[in-house]
């Protein structure tokens, strides 16, 4: 995975959620590592004024809607593919254990 996929990938999902009052941050490896990385790491944040809390899995269905599958949850990450690529999705504000939700 390069630079470009996950800048992509975050294009993607700011055009589904940014509406609802979430938004994508990249971050990780594909920032600051050089050649291709195994995965793409990508931060959900809300409108602090538009949306009181969420948990990942309440917004699930509208990524699964532009491509995502295979959710693990895992309290703040979850695991995830688009289009063939693996993207951990975290949420910093997850009130949720580590208890794994497949």
């Amino acid at each position: 995975m390069k630079l470009e996929d996950g800048v992509d990938i975050c294009r993607c999902i700011y055009h589904s959620l940014s509406g609802l009052g979430f938004f994508p941050a990249l971050t990780g490896g594909l920032l600051y590592k050089d050649g291709d990385r195994k995965d793409c790491d990508i931060v959900i944040y809300r409108h602090r004024q538009d949306v009181a809390h969420f948990e990942t899995i309440e917004i699930q269905e509208k990524l699964e809607a532009i491509g995502f599958s295979d959710f693990k949850h895992f309290g703040f990450v979850t695991k995830a593919k688009f289009k063939g690529f693996d993207v951990d999705i975290f949420n910093p504000e997850t009130i949720d254990n580590d208890n794994y939700e497949g």
